[in-house]
């Protein structure tokens, strides 16, 4: 029984490293699906991971997640309208259902039997339903910047509630909402002393203004590519429809059986820990690592800590 099993693992890692050595690192555009894709692979000859933002891209993550190449072969894709990446003819096309049907396209195109994937916020979303519409290809999954969510109202309730909290806690968090209010109210991106507030709304997701400069530089360099490309004039947002077919997915995140980390951080304003710990409860095979001094991007503003905790997760799954 016991050669049977190691044999069985040698297949298993001989498939892997086949569909790996397949993978020439370099950047692409090709058809994916019914649109041009554009995607970087990067990493050394192990297992596949996909790492891309819907409304983001790939340059984010190509800038700040290099310690995960040396675990993975790594897939930076640009998603439908992002970046080099065709746009759909249809705003509809932004739809959570095309964009994972879109990942399972490149799966299939580059000729991988099984991915893992790497999903910040909205991607994370993406991620999860994957897993629960394609089990039989879904390796693994590392999800960050998430939590349980509700409705559109649900949502937007909690985000006042968190803030009012962080407020309390700190001055310079509340100076950054007052901020954020002055810019929107009067149309500007100047206070009335004279200061730069353009980065009021970003700052709104990080811990403080030390880990925001650090976010701030990665954004600077998205948007130079350029973020989610309008349809015929029109911004993709989410529909109340959209909330709601998610929240049925939601419902059956328990059916969900590939391994799963989640990285938050502690002072997420979107997504505080008690969120975060509803989701880990409703995904029976997750864990669950909350990271302090970092909000909604712990892996760029507490880089050391978070990659850390990623590969001791790493190791102990490999030697499951």
């Amino acid at each position: 029984m016991r050669t049977v099993f190691i044999t069985t693992l040698f297949i298993i890692s001989l498939i892997s490293i086949t569909n790996c050595q397949n993978l020439k690192n370099g950047n692409y555009v090709e058809k994916i699906g019914d649109l041009k894709l554009n995607y970087s692979i990067k990493g050394n000859c192990s297992e596949v991971m996909l790492i891309g933002h819907p409304n983001s891209g790939k340059i984010g993550y190509e800038l700040s997640l290099q310690p995960l190449e040396d675990s993975f072969k790594i897939i930076y894709y640009d998603p439908r309208g992002t970046g080099k990446s065709e746009a759909p003819t249809h705003i509809k096309g932004y739809n959570q259902d095309s964009l994972v049907q879109e990942i399972d396209n490149l799966r299939k195109k580059l000729g991988v039997k099984k991915i893992w994937l790497f999903a910040h916020s909205d991607q994370s979303a993406i991620a999860l339903i994957y897993a629960l519409k394609f089990p039989q290809y879904t390796k693994g999954l590392i999800i960050t910047g998430t939590s349980l969510i509700g409705t559109q109202a649900e949502t937007y309730e909690r985000r006042k509630h968190s803030e009012a909290i962080r407020s309390k806690e700190s001055e310079w968090f509340a100076q950054v909402i007052k901020d954020w209010d002055y810019m929107f109210t009067n149309k500007v991106k100047i206070n009335k002393d004279g200061q730069d507030i353009s980065n009021s709304p970003l700052k709104w997701w990080c811990y403080n203004e030390e880990t925001a400069q650090k976010v701030i530089s990665i954004a600077n360099e998205i948007s130079k590519v350029g973020r989610r490309k309008q349809v015929a004039g029109k911004s993709y947002k989410e529909t109340s429809n959209e909330r709601e077919k998610y929240l049925s997915y939601q419902l059956r995140f328990k059916e969900i059986t590939a391994p799963i980390l989640i990285v938050n951080g502690i002072y997420d304003t979107n997504n505080p820990p008690d969120y975060v710990k509803k989701l880990h409860e409703v995904l029976p095979t997750s864990n669950l690592i909350l990271i302090d001094n970092s909000g909604h991007f712990p892996w760029i503003e507490n880089r050391e800590v978070t990659f850390n905790a990623i590969n001791t997760w790493l190791s102990e799954y490999k030697r499951l």
